[in-house]
């Protein structure tokens, strides 16, 4: 995946100060696609589109599963989930993006980042 992105950077001639938030959103969209979304089933599969303009690069990462209620995720800094070993994904997404929306019951997350330094 990291290749995949590095070559996105250079064929676009993107600034690469921000590829590491990129990097880390898109690595943990997808990780949450394949574990949460697809339940680790090998049969299903994972789909990623990235896209820019002048302003913008997206990121689209789409699941087979069957979706979540992004609205009832919890805060994964309060003290009751601190300890908790799952609930971070999202949290660092929405952290490292400018935007961050879900479609399709969850099932596709839409990414954004301002690219213009």
């Amino acid at each position: 995946m990291r290749f995949f992105l590095e070559k996105i950077f250079i064929d676009s001639s993107l600034d690469n100060r921000n590829f590491h938030r990129v990097f880390l959103a898109l690595s943990e969209a997808v990780n949450n696609s394949i574990t949460h979304g697809n339940r680790l089933d090998v049969t299903k599969r994972v789909f990623v589109r990235i896209f820019h303009d002048d302003i913008n690069l997206f990121i689209e990462v789409k699941d087979e599963g069957a979706g979540f209620s992004f609205e009832c995720i919890e805060d994964p800094t309060s003290n009751e989930n601190i300890k908790k070993e799952k609930g971070r994904g999202i949290f660092l997404i929405r952290q490292v993006s400018d935007e961050v929306e879900y479609f399709e019951e969850g099932r596709k997350v839409l990414i954004r980042f301002n690219i213009i330094s």
